[in-house]
């Protein structure tokens, strides 16, 4: 960007920047070694507004192409002050997602509410009364959280806005729980009011809840869900919603029947184009999918993780319409 602005060839510069290519690596590497969270604000911020400028100088080159190459600069220079700003506001305006599902095996129209990945940590105590809020506002009959409520341990008044709730709350863990005091978080979310399934189930009114606690591999994941399912047997008739953090247990959601599963943890890959580094890893992404009896709704989270920024995502939260099917 800096050598089109000064009207010169910028292919040196980009062949000279190669060798910092492994420096957002080393950052990375400290990060999840070190235990200053300044310095890992930092190093997110940093590895954001790195992610955006390339884009912004990206399409400056392209644009070179057309231009000379002191315009193509300016135009670049002004395209990421606008990415930038655009990013920041995203990563501070939740979406309300609506979706709707018609079925028999409820009796009246109950309102789901799903927030995932809010981490609180990264994002500061207040954002939680933010979204807490926003909740309310929906009238909802329950809210589920699908994992990364937080990602530092935090103090038990930063999870405040969760206790006095007028509606139940249904939590499963995300892979960020495990990186902290797991049980001092789920210890100060119970003592919030916050239902914990950690491989548990409940039912409220007809709707059975059915909640696995994040895995770091699949095939765990999965062994668990065989061994929920087959203990709650019972529940098979009735409406059924899984609580998984990742999206990954799709495959073991229909083979039981599972009616609802709600998934998080990708993002959408937050940043673009971290998006397609993700889909490598996820065949579900993000948004709603379904089979003839079965449906899946992979959320692009609540919060962010690291900077405080979205590129061609969004923070949202899904409001989840189950309606009964007329006779």
């Amino acid at each position: 960007m800096l050598a089109l602005l000064q009207g010169a060839s910028f292919y040196g510069l980009w062949l000279a920047s190669l060798v910092f290519i492994p420096l957002p690596v080393i950052l990375i590497v400290a990060v999840f070694r070190g235990s200053s969270a300044r310095f890992r604000w930092w190093v997110f911020q940093y590895l954001g507004v790195s992610a955006i400028g390339f884009t912004a100088a990206l399409c400056g080159a392209v644009s070179s192409l057309l231009l000379d190459n002191a315009l193509a600069g300016q135009l670049s220079l002004l395209l990421f002050v606008l990415f930038y700003g655009f990013a920041l506001y995203a990563a501070h305006r939740i979406h309300v997602t609506p979706l709707e599902i018609i079925t028999p095996k409820i009796a009246g129209p109950q309102r789901l509410v799903q927030i995932s990945d809010v981490h609180i940590g990264s994002r500061p105590a207040s954002y939680l009364e933010k979204v807490v809020a926003l909740v309310d506002a929906q009238q909802p009959d329950m809210l589920l959280i699908t994992g990364d409520l937080i990602d530092e341990n935090v103090s038990p008044e930063a999870l405040e806005p969760l206790a006095g709730l007028s509606y139940p709350v249904f939590y499963c863990s995300g892979n960020h729980e495990r990186y902290i005091d797991y049980q001092k978080a789920l210890d100060i979310l119970a003592d919030h009011g916050v239902t914990v399934l950690s491989d548990a189930a409940t039912i409220k009114d007809d709707i059975h809840i059915l909640g696995v606690e994040d895995r770091q591999h699949v095939m765990q994941a999965q062994e668990a869900l065989d061994a929920l399912c087959a203990s709650n047997q019972s529940s098979a008739s009735g409406f059924r919603v899984l609580l998984y953090h990742q999206p990954d247990l799709w495959s073991s959601a229909i083979h039981h029947g599972i009616d609802l599963m709600l998934s998080g943890h990708t993002h959408k890959g937050q940043i673009w184009p971290f998006g397609y580094l993700v889909r490598t890893r996820y065949a579900h992404v993000a948004g709603h999918f379904r089979t003839a009896l079965n449906h899946l709704f992979v959320s692009q989270g609540t919060g962010t993780w690291g900077p405080t920024l979205r590129f061609g995502t969004r923070c949202e939260m899904t409001v989840i319409e189950l309606k009964p099917e007329r006779q």
